[in-house]
């Protein structure tokens, strides 16, 4: 069963593992979002998943080629204890009392052509069906592949820059601190300002310090991310805009299931249909070489036929069996199916509820952080003139490094949201971004 969290975990895999190789690695920079998927639909991933689509292909074409007739060519060599007929001979083919040679040897060869092809076999047409929806599924399959890889890659490139952003967004804030605690450290060598103050400041500065440590620690999981989807070991994050509208389709996800679904229905009625009669056209040339056993004479008799069989199973309990595995099979897909739509259902109503919300988080962190710098400038002045204490400017300091963190978080949110939609439609985000 496909589900959107079978989706989703396949996105977070294809974002995941980290590997010092990066640090050792030439750096490129992408300098566009196109070049990084086009780069993401080289990888061998996508030729597997291709392959495998393929192969789908091949069984149904497969399953057609048994209504096709079979012919074969065979010799063999027989050799027999006593004198024996290559063909059922008629009373009148030998005169015995003129002395002509009869037809048996010990030793034969047998060489000719053989003919094999159904008529109508109906549960070889409802194998064929089978196979249709199967290699049906398999290019849904390949269409989810491309889109959840690309999906990736935007994904990891938005957190990229994330990343990135907040990381410039800590150099500052240290840099301000590194300045404040400039001035500090004069107050504090006049006597103007106790030393506990100053040593304040210094761990702000190397607590920011620290998480910065822990960002270049995740910057290298996402660039190692963006190396596993596109081959591309990415320095800087590609500029990403939406140039189109990402219009809502019948899930993905969903149609993999009624493909599966259909299947196991073709399945059960196949199981069904082998009790039919099944019609059989056969036939046979042969040529039969061997030497008479009474006059040491080569001879030569040919034997040909043509046959209509009519073959129908009377009592086989393994086809009672073979039906009630496939009706158990048919029930389990449907209520997989069922099981799917309405989780999928449930996602998107959940993705689509939360894209106001981060806009709307967008424009408050955006107002926030305007506030913020604000009011840090004046916590700033301030401190200088001793009328705020050490501790509310830190604050304020804080505040504007979380205001900025949580404007470049929303634009990061909003890329994920629109990612898994775009999982969930199996649309290529490639055709609407740039």
């Amino acid at each position: 069963m496909i589900t959107f969290q079978t989706i989703h975990q396949k996105i977070l895999w294809l974002s995941g593992a980290v590997a010092f190789s990066l640090l050792f690695s030439p750096s490129v920079h992408a300098t566009t979002l196109e070049e990084l998927l086009t780069a993401a639909t080289r990888q061998p991933g996508v030729a597997v998943s291709e392959l495998a689509a393929r192969e789908g292909s091949l069984r149904e074409q497969a399953a057609t080629a048994a209504l096709f007739p079979r012919i074969n060519a065979f010799g063999k060599a027989e050799f027999y204890n006593s004198p024996t007929n290559p063909r059922p001979m008629p009373p009148t083919e030998v005169n015995v009392e003129a002395g002509e040679s009869i037809p048996f040897s010990r030793n034969l060869m047998r060489y000719g052509l053989t003919l094999d092809m159904p008529l109508f076999v109906k549960s070889l047409y409802d194998l064929r069906q089978k196979a249709a929806r199967l290699s049906e599924k398999s290019s849904l399959t390949h269409t989810l592949e491309l889109s959840s890889r690309k999906a990736a890659v935007v994904a990891a490139n938005s957190g990229l820059a994330y990343l990135l952003g907040l990381d410039k967004a800590i150099k500052a804030r240290i840099a301000s601190l590194a300045k404040t605690r400039e001035d500090m450290e004069l107050k504090v060598k006049v006597g103007r300002m106790a030393e506990v103050e100053l040593l304040k400041v210094e761990n702000s500065i190397n607590d920011l310090s620290a998480q910065k440590n822990e960002l270049a620690a995740k910057i290298l999981d996402l660039r190692k991310d963006l190396e596993t989807l596109t081959g591309l070991d990415i320095t800087e994050p590609a500029p990403m805009s939406l140039t189109g509208e990402l219009v809502p389709t019948p899930y993905l996800g969903e149609k993999i299931a009624e493909k599966d679904t259909a299947a196991a229905r073709e399945e059960l009625q196949r199981s069904k249909s082998v009790r039919y009669p099944g019609l059989y056209l056969t036939g046979s040339m042969t040529g039969n070489n061997g030497t008479a056993y009474n006059t040491d004479e080569d001879f030569y008799r040919d034997y040909g036929f043509v046959g209509l069989t009519l073959q129908m199973p009377l009592f086989d309990h393994a086809l009672s069996v073979e039906q009630s595995i496939a009706q158990s099979r048919l029930h389990k897909a449907e209520r997989e199916l069922e099981a799917t739509r309405i989780a999928l259902a449930a996602q998107e109503k959940n993705l689509k509820g939360k894209l106001p919300v981060v806009e709307e988080s967008r424009t408050i962190a955006a107002k926030s952080l305007a506030n913020s710098e604000q009011i840090l400038a004046v916590a700033r002045l301030s401190l200088e003139q001793g009328r705020t204490t050490t501790e509310e400017y830190l604050r304020q300091e804080a505040q504007v490094l979380g205001a900025r963190a949580a404007l470049y978080q929303s634009e990061n949110d909003k890329w994920r949201i629109i990612t898994q939609l775009a999982v969930l439609y199996g649309a290529d985000l490639q055709e609407i971004t740039q």
